[in-house]
């Protein structure tokens, strides 16, 4: 519940309160037909227009409330699945990178959309539902044992076979809404990887094959929720039989009642009116509390999702804002879980201003010592510090301020050049211009339709590789951080371009500079402080040619 309502627990009472009144009102309509039968049949014509008054008003209340516990119910819902899907996202950016990576995209994607519908019409709308139906219910009971005890007590016993039916089912139902929720995600994961894969199924033909496997991954979840709902079925099945059987034997024995003369035509009306009111809302009851219960595993998914790690996120930050006394990594390990070791004992050194260069093979290290630099994970072994504070002691905002990483395989939003340049943050005219010139994006922007406000696409696919490359180094830029890391960063350009933004990187006598690449050009070697070599998770002596 916490989960869901957070903040808005007083518009949950509010839309509560006024669907209880209202269904307490829509039971007490029974004493009023009572009151109108009894009343046409003495021919109490006065008695007959005064109740006519009263009833039109209480109706219109009625209504009134109605109107009011639905608009309620509406804004409760909107606000609800608002700020869920922001605690979702919320939790789910602010993951380290290492918990991050451990669950697919998609898995994240059907959390934030299927997840949360589920939430909203198998959760939301049948506790809002069963709060009104439990409060139609205790006032019908008054009522009844108020007309007849006994009518009263043959309804009691139908309504003990009918929780016998959810207390059966209910464990099977909460395993099934897992299974479908499970594969949701699995079903999401599989459309956005055909999706994202579109070019290759293009370019190889291969969309016949990719067809079958998305209709496999359909089926699977049109099955998966198919049965949740074929128990849903045999669980409001029996309790529609039982509330129907309920309503014929009240109507018999009320029928009785009135030939024996122990109770008026008019509460023969009002009992048979109140059985179905009665049975209705145990009906309404029983078809949502599996579907409530169901969703315990879905909830605790999604609040597991929600938490944050606000430790990591705001602990230091504002207080690293330089980079005086240079980073060291000393005897670090690391493996990813229970994976053979990537790094084993590895030592660096580098000094604020300097210029590094790192090589090494592919899947030798370089990428995971980088990531362990930039907070990826706090469970390697070994010391990693900047200016003598460990970066497992280092927030999110803290590596912000150090250090900008421009990856081989750069990200672009579905927006315009000066969002993807700015992110959101307010930067100077000459800042942005600086950013420009070094990056090169100043070089193409008068060849674009709209200038820095041309959109880039969905992952900049309206640009070049090159260009695309050059926004992201602009990004880095104008944050002007101490430490720029470019990991395989100018491998989309041609040579003479990366050789030409690579100098001027390594001109600028405040930048700390770490290249991770496979191969040194030449003609930079020389400009270097030192070039390290990577080999099998170690740094080891590097040896020209």
């Amino acid at each position: 519940m916490r989960i869901c309502v957070g903040k808005d627990k007083g518009l949950l009472a509010l839309a509560a309160g006024l669907g209880i009144i209202s269904a307490a009102g829509s039971a007490l309509i029974a004493i009023a037909l009572q009151r109108i039968l009894d009343v046409a049949i003495e021919g109490d014509m006065a008695g007959f227009r005064s109740l006519l008054g009263v009833i039109l008003l209480y109706i219109g209340t009625l209504c009134i409330l109605d109107f009011a516990e639905t608009l309620c119910g509406k804004a409760l819902l909107r606000n609800v699945t608002k700020s869920l899907r922001n605690r979702i996202f919320s939790g789910m950016i602010r993951r380290r990178p290492q918990a991050f990576s451990r669950s697919n995209t998609a898995d994240y994607l059907s959390a934030i959309i299927n997840d949360v519908k589920l939430v909203e019409e198998q959760y939301l709308v049948p506790l809002l539902l069963s709060c009104q139906m439990t409060a139609l219910f205790v006032v019908t009971l008054g009522i009844l044992c108020y007309l007849s005890p006994l009518v009263t007590a043959i309804l009691a016993a139908f309504l003990l076979l009918m929780f016998l039916v959810p207390a059966v089912l209910g464990k099977a139902l909460e395993s099934r809404q897992e299974a479908y929720s499970k594969q949701l995600s699995a079903f999401t994961a599989a459309a956005k990887d055909f999706l994202g894969g579109f070019e290759v199924i293009r370019g190889f033909s291969v969309s016949s094959h990719i067809q079958r496997r998305f209709q496999k991954e359909n089926r699977a979840a049109a099955d998966a929720k198919f049965r949740a709902d074929r128990l849903l079925a045999v669980n409001e099945s029996l309790a529609e039989m039982l509330s129907v059987i309920s309503t014929v034997v009240v109507v018999f024995v009320s029928a009785y009642l009135v030939l024996k003369g122990s109770i008026t035509a008019g509460t023969l009306l009002a009992l048979i009116q109140l059985s179905g009111t009665f049975s209705t809302p145990v009906l309404v009851i029983l078809q949502n509390y599996p579907k409530i219960k169901g969703m315990k595993p879905v909830l605790e998914k999604l609040g597991a999702l929600a938490e944050d790690d606000s430790e990591w996120e705001e602990e230091g930050s504002g207080r690293f804002k330089s980079f005086e006394t240079g980073l060291e990594l000393k005897d670090v390990s690391f493996s990813y879980g229970q994976g053979a070791e990537v790094l084993h004992g590895l030592n660096l050194s580098i000094k604020p201003g300097g210029k590094y260069a790192l090589l090494g093979e592919s899947g030798c290290g370089k990428t995971t010592a980088i990531k362990l630099l930039t907070g990826y994970s706090n469970t390697y072994r070994g010391t990693i510090s900047y200016d003598g504070r460990e970066v497992r002691e280092l927030s999110r905002r803290d590596f912000s301020r150090l250090i900008s990483v421009i990856h081989q395989n750069v990200y672009l939003f579905d927006t315009d050049l000066y969002h993807n340049i700015c992110l959101g943050e307010s930067f100077s005219e000459d800042e942005l211009q600086y950013a420009l010139e070094k990056s090169g994006v100043q070089k193409f922007l008068e060849s674009l339709e709209d200038g820095l406000h041309t959109k880039t696409g969905e992952n900049g696919s309206r640009l070049s590789g090159g260009q695309r490359q050059r926004v992201v180094l602009a990004r880095a830029l104008i944050r002007k951080t101490p430490i720029l890391i470019l990991d395989e960063g100018t491998s989309a350009v041609d040579k003479k371009t990366a050789y030409g933004i690579e100098k001027e990187l390594l001109a600028e006598p405040s930048l700390t500079l770490l290249t991770i690449t496979h191969y040194m050009q030449e003609g930079l070697s020389g400009m270097y402080d030192e070039i390290l070599h990577m080999d099998s998770g170690k740094i080891r002596p590097y040896v020209v040619g």
